[in-house]
This record gives C-alpha cells, sequence and structure tokens, in this order.
C-alpha cells in the first residue's frame, strides 16, 4: 500500500499530527510506502518521522497569513484565497499530475482542500485529518458581512465546504473544533510522545540553575522585551527569539543539543500560544505533574477556547496579554503558576492509533 501525506506549511503543529500519524503507520504496517506532499522543510520532517519517505516540495495549501505567531493578516488571506478561488482548478491539475504519477492508494490531508480536490477528482480515496478545516477559519475572518466582496467571500467558502464535505474519512482528533458532526470521526489527541522528564539538560546549565522556562511561540518571530525580562533566582531561560547579546541566563534553542520535545519534557514552566501540536505534547507530559503554562491570549482564533479548556484541565494554565510578557508582571505571573495546584491526572489516549487502525481498516 501506498499512502500520500499532504501537509500545510501553516505552522508546525499540522506537521506534527501528520508526523505522528506516519510513525504509527510505520509501527503498525512497516512495508507501507509514504509521500509526502508539503512545502514543510525536510528537515523538520526528519526530526519528526521515524522512518523512510519521499518528500514531494509541492503545495498550494498556506493556511491564513500571519503577522505574528497571534495576529492573522486578515487583508492579505482573504485576497490570497480569492486568487486560489479564481484560479482553482489550475492549482488542482498540478497536484492531479504528482497524484497521477505517483499512484496513491489513499490521500491524507492537513487539511489541504486542493489536495482533496484533486484525489476526489481522480477517485483516490481520500482522508482528513486535523482539528478544524480552513473553511473554518476563513469563515470566521473573512465572511463579514459589511465587506464589500462578501459574495465572493460566500463564494471561496462554499467552494471549500463542497470539498471537505466529500472527504470520505473526516478524523476529528481531540481537542477539536466541530463541524460536520454526522461524518466526523472523533479519537483522542494525537501527537508526538515527549521522553519522561530528565537532568541532562540542567547538567549543560549555569550553575545555580533549578528551573527553567521554555519560550515556544512557534517559527514566526514575536517582539518580546527580552532587555527588561525578569531574573528570578534559580530560573534559566531557553528562547526562541532573536536577542543579541544574550544574559546569563538565558539560552538559544538553536544552540542546545536537544530536540524540541525533548526540551518540552525537560522544562518547568513553559510560554506558548493557542496551538494544535505544542498543547497537546505538554497535555501528555501531565502525568508527570512537572510542566506549567502561560499562554499568550489569541481571542479571535476559532480553536482557541477548545484548545484552552482541554490543557488548563491537565496542567496549571495562566492566560496573559503580550504587554504582560516583561518585567515585574511577568514575575508575578510566573509566581502565581507556581502556586497553583496541579489538576487530577487524566488519561491520554494515543488517537494516532486510534486512527491509523480505523483507517487502515476501512482501506
Amino acid at each position: 500500500m501506498h499512502l500520500c501525506f499532504s501537509i500545510t506549511a501553516h505552522g508546525f503543529g499540522h506537521a506534527a499530527i501528520s508526523c505522528a500519524v506516519i510513525n504509527q503507520v510505520k509501527k503498525q504496517h512497516p512495508d507501507i510506502k509514504i509521500t509526502v506532499l508539503s512545502l514543510v522543510s525536510k528537515l523538520y520532517l526528519q526530526s519528526r518521522l521515524c522512518c523512510e519517505f519521499e518528500l514531494i516540495p509541492q503545495g498550494n495549501d498556506f493556511g491564513m497569513l500571519m503577522v505574528s505567531p497571534i495576529e492573522v493578516d486578515v487583508k492579505a488571506s482573504a485576497l490570497k484565497y480569492l486568487a486560489l478561488y479564481n484560479n482553482w482548478q489550475q492549482a488542482v491539475e498540478q497536484e492531479k499530475r504528482i497524484l497521477e504519477k505517483i499512484k496513491p492508494d489513499c490521500l491524507i490531508s492537513n487539511i489541504s482542500p486542493v489536495s482533496l480536490d484533486a484525489a476526489l477528482q481522480l477517485n483516490i480515496p481520500t482522508a482528513s485529518v486535523a482539528p478544524f478545516n480552513w473553511a473554518q477559519i476563513y469563515q470566521a475572518y473573512c465572511l463579514d458581512p459589511q465587506q464589500a466582496e462578501i459574495s465572493k467571500a460566500k463564494s471561496v467558502f462554499d467552494k471549500m465546504v463542497s470539498i471537505y464535505e466529500r472527504v470520505d474519512f473526516i478524523y476529528k482528533p481531540l481537542p477539536s473544533v466541530p463541524f460536520m458532526l454526522e461524518k466526523e470521526i472523533r479519537v483522542a489527541s494525537i501527537c508526538s510522545q515527549p521522553p519522561a522528564p530528565g537532568a541532562q539538560l540542567l547538567q549543560k546549565l549555569p550553575a545555580g540553575t533549578d528551573k527553567i522556562g521554555l519560550v515556544a511561540l512557534g517559527g514566526l518571530p514575536t517582539s518580546l522585551d527580552l532587555e527588561n525580562w525578569p531574573r528570578i533566582t534559580g530560573w534559566h531561560w531557553l528562547i526562541d527569539q532573536d536577542a543579541d547579546p544574550l544574559r546569563d541566563d538565558m539560552s538559544q534553542i538553536t544552540e542546545l543539543p536537544f530536540s524540541f520535545l525533548w526540551l518540552l519534557s525537560s522544562c518547568d514552566l513553559i510560554l506558548t500560544k493557542p496551538g494544535y501540536g505544542t498543547y497537546c505534547e505538554i497535555a501528555a507530559l501531565a502525568k508527570y505533574q512537572k510542566a506549567r503554562v502561560i499562554s499568550l491570549e489569541r481571542p479571535d482564533w476559532p480553536e482557541t477556547p477548545f484548545l484552552n479548556q482541554f490543557l488548563s484541565a491537565r496542567v496549571p494554565f495562566v492566560e496573559v496579554k503580550l504587554a504582560q510578557l516583561s518585567g515585574e508582571p511577568l514575575t508575578t505571573v510566573v509566581k502565581q503558576l507556581q502556586m497553583l495546584a496541579y489538576p487530577a491526572v487524566q488519561a491520554c489516549d494515543d488517537g494516532a492509533v486510534q486512527l491509523v487502525s480505523d483507517l487502515l481498516e476501512q482501506l
């Protein structure tokens, strides 16, 4: 059997979900061939995948254009979707040619409607694997009744919905945003499983470090006031933002000889934003009752309430504004977070196991 995974290049969360599914496919059925159709970097995929795969660096799925990790560029996104809609079949034909050449037995998309349409037009079985689809996100940002282009925007939305409705298997991993309840197949959360906490990272950090904070806001730069970041006795910060020179209580993530998952499991506090991949990986660590979370407010993102409810039920959790990430306000948040009791441990089933077993049985 040959499976083709189409993965959006919008952030790393979609790729993290897909990689967890691919790894489970190969664990259950080592002989299945895997092709990845995506603009996600091969380096990232190799860091997550435990198997051989063919990467075809193509794709028409961009999700939403972002100004920062928490701010959508609504106008630019709307214009890009309109341009895609006006050239829809041309984009589909590009991906049809790829699928005709590689001849997969199923197209598994996270969550490109173009890839799904290409497979549907070729009568290739289709599956989508994501906590939402782009029609839901587009609806939240671009279907404003007051905008002048509302009729065109409605056409874009209807086009995407018509494709998602025809997908053969719609898998929605916990936590997800409901859309087509009668067709959606609910599974547990899907993520790569972080290792158990260890002490190796502490040995790489300055003497006197007994608490580690991880700044994990994704691939886009954020304007953090690192010059006025609080110094808290015993704390060392791992950052993913540009800072030159670095203070002696800070280290760049990229300069440490550990994977992101390994860093995640080694830290006492994680500063992040609402995003499926990191949230579910933190939830998978909850059984160790170590990590605590500060998350940036992202009230306009449709997935946020579902994500925050999911994670706050599993780990001590505080939501903050970007302006609070500096000086005394951040010190106060960190101290308050340390005082919160850990929630009762909840069972964390592996949605990738559930999905792969169900999908391969159906195929």
